[in-house]
């Protein structure tokens, strides 16, 4: 296949890979019991859908999955399927990001580079998450690809789809400014790099005396300030694009009362007040983040996560992992002039990887998207390289003027295709499409506050109970709170009072989130939750014959005797966390056979021990 015939193919090709990523993405995406992270926020969006108020809180990350997945759940339906459908979509069009560095890649390499983005075990894996990092990933590598635009082309349209993604970039997760920081740094090493490579004849003193002069005369000229001028009208105004979507996003909802975004319509002159508002919350948001840190020294976290990071790379992202390696050592120490782009990226990839070892306050594998998207181009390039020389051996083969070395180089090609092929299918197939993978010998890519997957029928049967009876569910022991109507809130630590013996304890919102990913699905149900600390105060809510209690499995033994209500036993981690479910059951009765012939097993009904 001739150069020119790959150019031609280069945009169908990645528009190919970028189907299938969404499809890929689409399949069984409601399958998977909602993670941790997936409730909380669900429920977050639940109760600003239901009452319009709504502020920004940094524990939860950006804004942007709250006003969008609003929209969503107001079309489709609060469902696992609708809160991961944005996700998966924006992570489908990732793979579309490498055409926007055609510029400075060959057409095989823009293609590798979207087939890396569309099959990594890890991106696929938190693309089916509704989480903000394959959110945040994608927004700002399209804001950079279109800054590289810019520069190649110097269309200003490019400069409003920069400031347009990378303010959509701002609004998912603070760690957006890394991204910033890292572009900064590796353009830093690029410059120095451009710098001091001297030409052999000339010292260097000489060769940046000239390089300067060539740039005051250009910065002098009449055109050049003609050109600055407009330039600078065209950054303002994309500025003001990119603020204007912090302010749509981070503005608080007060429905009605208050500085709200909503009340911008019919008081517009509000606005000042709504864009500081925004403007402060989208900039403490930040200094929370990167104040962040768990109890662990910095040489404790770097020694304990990024061995950690590695060994996952290792098992779930081998084929970026090591064409990475591959492309950055090639171009580095082989091409006769490194091309920037993919320098830069090696070097924003390569310093991620310690970077987000130090910047963890928790283990989880979804930091490492942040680290595989701009790996994807290094190794894109080695991944390009081994697709050019195998094509180019096809057809010296079939023009009969290869000889050996035409077929080793054809049959190598081919073996390290398959086997990539057949590795990230396996890796994907055992992560994303394996709705919980309940491992724990190490570390997995399965993070460990996700939901044993047999919690999904349990779930089905309390919604379906809540929903016949209307409520409501009683929350025991651990489970309880003291202010059902802050449940959400994070606990800033337990608040007490002076009372007649002594300090009393007045609230404790903090169990509300061992409870979790319940309350998403006890919300959309439209039950009202209740909390019983003790005994005395279960007892008083069960006169009232709730839907469902539960506790958890050591406590299920304080009961008393549940007659008239099924007993499960579930897992609420993966695994851990053993909790039970009692549900009333003549509601169990209806939602199992309407006809009223269901008939419960001995050990699923009754009683405080274990079934």
């Amino acid at each position: 296949m001739a150069r020119g015939s790959r150019d031609d193919h280069t945009l169908p090709a990645l528009l190919a890979i970028a189907a299938l990523a969404v499809a890929v993405r689409l399949a069984f995406l409601g399958e998977r019991v909602a993670h941790w992270d997936e409730g909380r926020v669900g429920y977050d969006i639940l109760r600003y859908g239901a009452t319009g108020l709504w502020e920004y809180r940094p524990i939860v990350h950006g804004p942007f999955l709250v006003h969008v997945n609003d929209l969503v759940f107001a079309l489709l339906g609060p469902t696992d399927f609708a809160m991961r459908l944005v996700v998966a979509g924006v992570g489908g069009l990732l793979p579309l990001a490498a055409w926007l560095f055609r510029d400075h890649l060959r057409p095989l390499e823009v293609v590798s580079v979207g087939a890396l983005l569309a099959a990594s075990p890890i991106l696929v894996y938190y693309s089916r998450f509704m989480r903000n990092d394959v959110l945040v990933a994608t927004f700002m590598l399209f804001a950079l690809g279109m800054a590289v635009r810019l520069s190649v082309t110097g269309r200003t349209r490019y400069l409003y789809a920069a400031a347009l993604c990378s303010g959509l970039g701002f609004t998912t997760k603070e760690n957006a400014v890394v991204y910033v920081v890292c572009w900064l740094g590796a353009g830093a090493l690029l410059l120095d790099t451009a710098l001091f490579r001297p030409d052999a004849a000339r010292p260097t003193r000489a060769l940046l005396r000239d390089r300067f002069a060539r740039a005051r005369d250009r910065i002098r000229s009449a055109e050049a300030r003609r050109r600055a001028g407009c330039y600078a009208g065209h950054l303002l105004l994309a500025t003001a694009l990119f603020v204007a979507v912090l302010v749509v996003f981070y503005a608080p909802r007060t429905a009605g009362t208050g500085v709200g975004f909503e009340r911008l319509a019919s008081r517009p002159g509000l606005l000042p007040a709504v864009t500081e508002r925004a403007l402060s919350d989208f900039w403490s948001g930040i200094a929370d983040w990167g104040g962040k840190s768990g109890e662990e020294s910095i040489v404790e976290r770097l020694t304990d996560y990024l061995p950690r990071f590695l060994g996952a790379l290792v098992e779930y992202a081998p084929a970026i992992s090591v064409l990475a390696v591959a492309g950055t050592l090639g171009e580095r120490y082989f091409a006769d002039r490194p091309r920037p782009i993919v320098m830069g990226f090696a070097y924003w990839g390569l310093v991620s990887l310690p970077g987000y070892a130090l910047a963890m306050d928790i283990w989880a594998t979804w930091a490492l998207v942040h680290v595989l998207v701009p790996l994807a181009i290094p190794a894109g390039v080695a991944l390009g390289w081994i697709l050019e020389t195998g094509l180019d051996a096809a057809r010296d083969l079939r023009a009969g003027t290869g000889g050996r070395r035409a077929g080793i180089d054809a049959a190598l090609a081919v073996a390290v295709v398959v086997l990539l092929l057949s590795s990230t299918v396996a890796v994907v197939g055992a992560t994303a499409f394996d709705p919980t993978n309940t491992r724990t010998d190490g570390d997995h890519v399965v993070q460990y506050a996700q939901p044993n997957q047999e919690l999904r029928a349990p779930l089905e049967d309390l919604e379906a109970v809540l929903e016949e009876t209307g409520g409501p569910i009683v929350y025991y022991g651990e489970y309880a709170i003291d202010n059902e109507s802050a449940a959400h809130r994070p606990p800033v630590g337990d608040r007490w009072t002076e009372g007649e013996d002594g300090p009393v304890k007045v609230e404790d919102n903090g169990n509300w989130y061992s409870r979790l990913p319940l309350p998403w699905y006890v919300e959309r149900s439209g039950a009202e939750p209740a909390s019983a600390h003790d005994r005395e105060e279960l007892d008083a809510l069960l006169a009232e014959e709730p839907a469902a209690v539960v506790v958890r499995a050591d406590r299920a033994g304080e009961l008393p005797a549940m007659a008239g209500y099924v007993r499960t036993t579930v897992e609420m981690r993966s695994p851990g966390d053993e909790t039970v479910f009692y549900l009333r059951e003549d509601a169990v009765r209806a939602h199992a056979d309407p006809a009223g012939e269901w008939t419960p097993a001995a050990s699923e009904t009754g009683g405080n021990g274990n079934p």
